[in-house]
């Protein structure tokens, strides 16, 4: 039984909204990027499907979409150049070279986006096949349910509406499909009337069923958090495993002297902050590489108790008025997170506190620190102005040489290409921030990838930086930032290694206050440089994070600056980038539609393409609604020619075709008389039978002069203009 029209149009967007929640948890736990494109191919896939597009045209249209997708994503403005179209050429021979010689691990970024576009073009495929031939889904159903359960349960993805959504979508699809499986096997039929009195209820019924499930309270799970007891029984590492050993638990750790390794999440919070603006919590600052970590070099800390704190080596330039932070600490931290432009503390018992300039370690000075901790932090957050950065000039440095000498420090083991890197880098900068920049935005522009997992550890005789920058390009903060400490200070900046917490999820409390919530997730290490005339200045170089310093763009050229820091804001992999992840998770409750737009179609690929779609789109139109128009245009065309038999011979051929298209076939060895009749009977008149036999009557009797053309044309015209409608 073939589905009505009406109904298969809506199992289609059923079934393309239960598709792409397999792309959202993609898109945030992996290096994918662009994912509005797969969202725009999956849609393409189903549009074709449903429109029964024939496969000589719908394949060619795939693949063009394909290739121009792959093109903007690694091409950029420039993908339509001979040049690039080389490349790809050249990308894709070689990677079939590799499958070819088993080197799946080597293929390239390119030929496995194009391989995943395959991908779903065959799951479009089969979701056709289950819904139109099958008529049932629930194979994928399912499979979606489980890939959900399984992705919130062992990784960071939130998919508590995904889950939600996915019930809804699957169970809708299932109570539709079931009816019209039933009717195959039973040789009936349903209407649309008929269906629609089925689809309404249940329609209603999983609304309310989901808005329940939205508004009831969550209780508690019953049963403890399986997954630690699974991954240790896997070998994937327990409580205390170092870095070197196996995989660590992130968190605060002041052993700093080998790093790398993987880690595991942590969700135990840390502090709850009320503040107005997102900061990044300081903990500590070091100051020796030492090829495998970080220690800090031995000296005298300079304490300041219940006054202001104001650095040893300038400052930042501050605007008032102060900014607070009302800090619940939870986590018993034998150091104190506060934010940039810390001025002072209050604590409701008043203890005392000190702050050491060398490390920036903050802590109270009492024997027995309560947990939790309730504490006030008052701080002006530091603005700098593009202007001055940009005047910053390396002689500017000698200045303060004598105290920034630390900050200068590098092994003598390091390699010399990681210095060779450096200088390429900086060579054209002509200020020291610009310098510095330069650094920070190299990562993201030269296929570093942010992962916590397979994260090497450097061996005895490898530098910990130099392996990341040349052999593994993959890791987390801890390698991202080590990396720029060290290549500024061969290219003789003065910079050092900053310890704390990212800024954390944002949050509302009963009283709808915003606060932020921090977890040993948030566990981070960014880079300090030095500015000469303004002091220490945060940068930010590990992907996916977005860095806390303002900025005053007041000159023009910070227009290039600001298109260049959204370039390298790339999607969030991790669930502990604060605000850009929540963000992002309402957005995937949501469903925004602008996110089934590809970049490409919203930039534009050429007035051609753009041409070429909407004429597509017209003819497609055109084509599917000429059974309303395009009568009136014979009708048109036919008051233009003079009367006779040629002319009524192809009159009568054109309302046949027309009767066929609104459904009112000829069927095989009936003759015309009968077919006349049958048509006369359901208009009610004897209009067809009388144009019928003049029809008959002049092929084959012959008899075609003295007939009433006029007469007969416009009983043609009122039958084939009533056959619109």
């Amino acid at each position: 039984m073939q589905i009505q029209k009406p109904v298969l149009v809506f199992l289609y967007i059923l079934a393309f909204f239960l598709t792409i929640e397999w792309l959202r948890p993609i898109a945030e736990l992996t290096e994918t990027g662009h994912i509005s494109h797969f969202y725009g191919f999956v849609a393409l896939c189903m549009l074709f499907a449903l429109l029964r597009i024939p496969v000589w045209i719908g394949a060619p249209v795939k693949i063009v979409y394909i290739f121009l997708s792959v093109q903007s994503v690694f091409y950029g403005a420039d993908f339509l150049t001979t040049e690039n179209f080389g490349k790809t050429a050249e990308d894709l021979a070689g990677s079939l070279k590799l499958i070819w010689s088993g080197e799946w691990m080597e293929l390239s970024y390119l030929f496995r986006t194009v391989l995943f576009f395959i991908l779903l073009w065959m799951i479009t495929y089969l979701l056709r096949f289950w819904m139109e031939y099958r008529k049932s889904i629930f194979l994928f159903f399912g499979m979606t349910v489980l890939f959900l359960a399984v992705v919130d349960t062992f990784t960071d993805f939130d998919a508590s509406y995904a889950v939600l959504r996915v019930m809804v979508i699957g169970l809708f699809l299932l109570g539709i499909l079931f009816p019209l499986r039933f009717a195959g096997k039973t040789k009936t039929e349903f209407s649309v009337r008929q269906l629609l009195a089925i689809m309404l209820p249940l329609g209603l019924a999983l609304a309310a069923a989901a808005l329940f499930a939205l508004l009831v309270p969550v209780k508690e799970p019953a049963w403890p958090d399986p997954v630690p007891f699974i991954r240790s029984a896997a070998g994937l590492g327990g409580e205390g495993e170092g870095a070197a050993g196996g995989v660590s638990k992130v968190g605060y750790d002041p052993d700093d002297t080998q790093l790398g390794g993987p880690f595991r999440q942590d969700d135990t919070l840390v502090l709850e902050a009320y503040t107005d603006s997102r900061q990044y919590w300081v903990m500590e600052t070091k100051d020796t590489y030492t090829t495998k970590g970080w220690v800090q070099s031995s000296g005298s800390g300079y304490p300041e108790f219940t006054g202001e704190y104001s650095s040893l080596i300038g400052s930042q330039v501050l605007e008032p008025p102060n900014q607070r932070a009302d800090i619940e600490l939870y986590e018993p931290l034998p150091i104190l997170p506060h934010p940039y432009g810390f001025n002072k503390i209050q604590t409701a018992e008043m203890m005392p506190y000190r702050q050491e300039v060398n490390t920036q370690q903050l802590s109270l000075m009492t024997a027995e620190v309560p947990s939790p901790l309730t504490y006030r932090t008052e701080f002006e957050e530091p603005v700098f102005s593009l202007k001055a950065l940009r005047d910053t000039r390396m002689e500017d440095l000698q200045a303060d040489m004598l105290e920034l000498r630390p900050y200068l420090q590098l092994p003598a083991e390091l390699p010399a290409r990681v210095s060779d890197l450096a200088a390429e880098l900086t060579k054209d900068a002509p200020s020291v921030y610009q310098k510095a920049q330069a650094i920070e935005r190299y990562f993201g522009r030269s296929g570093f990838v942010y992962s916590r997992d397979n994260v090497a550890v450097p061996k005895e005789d490898d530098d910990y930086v130099d392996q990341f920058l040349f052999e593994t390009k993959r890791g987390y903060c801890d390698n991202f930032s080590t990396s720029m400490v060290v290549m500024l200070r061969s290219a003789g900046i003065p910079a050092r290694w900053v310890k704390g917490y990212a800024p954390g999820e944002l949050k509302r409390d009963e009283d709808r206050k915003r606060y932020y919530s921090v977890t040993n997730n948030q566990a981070h290490s960014w880079v300090e440089a030095y500015m000469p005339g303004y002091g220490w200045m945060p940068f930010e170089p590990t992907i996916g994070f977005n860095g806390v310093s303002t900025i005053t763009y007041d000159i023009e050229a910070a227009e290039d600056d600001r298109q260049q820091e959204e370039e390298l804001k790339r999607p969030e992999l991790d669930k502990k980038k604060e605000e850009a992840q929540t963000a992002k998770r309402k957005k995937s409750a949501a469903g925004g539609l602008l996110d089934l737009v590809p970049d490409w179609m919203k930039s534009g690929v050429t007035l051609a393409s753009a041409g070429a779609g909407i004429a597509a789109a017209v003819s497609l139109g055109l084509w599917f609604t000429r059974k309303k128009w395009l009568p009136r245009l014979h009708v048109r065309r036919a008051r233009k020619q003079s009367g006779g038999w040629r002319q009524f011979e192809k009159e009568y051929s054109l309302l046949l075709r027309q009767l066929e298209r609104i459904g009112i076939t000829r069927p095989p060895g009936v003759t015309l008389a009968a077919y006349a009749g049958e048509v006369d009977r359901l208009r009610g008149d004897t209009a067809m039978s009388e144009l019928t036999r003049t029809y008959e009557q002049g092929l084959y009797g012959n008899e075609k002069q003295d007939l009433n053309w006029p007469q007969l044309r416009e009983m043609w015209e009122d039958l084939i203009i009533n056959t619109c409608g």
